[in-house]
């Protein structure tokens, strides 16, 4: 894998201080938005859990209803 700037970014966020918000990844289709969390996540965690709320139906009904946040 060729060092990709969104990794020093995932650093910069892994990194800070304070209580961690959550880290939202957008741009472009096909661009390595997935590969880059989840080599960012096997390089610094112990334990991954990766969802695709795309193609798991289960996953993806968690959001039918009105979700409350709080």
């Amino acid at each position: 894998m060729f060092k990709r700037k969104i990794m020093a970014e995932f650093e910069t966020w892994k990194n800070s201080s304070g209580r961690k918000k959550v880290l939202v990844v957008k741009g472009l289709r096909q661009i390595g938005k997935t590969y880059s969390v989840r080599e960012f996540a096997k390089a610094n965690y112990e334990n991954i859990i990766y969802v695709n709320f795309k193609e798991n139906e289960r996953a993806k009904k968690i959001f039918d209803a009105d979700l409350n946040v709080n």
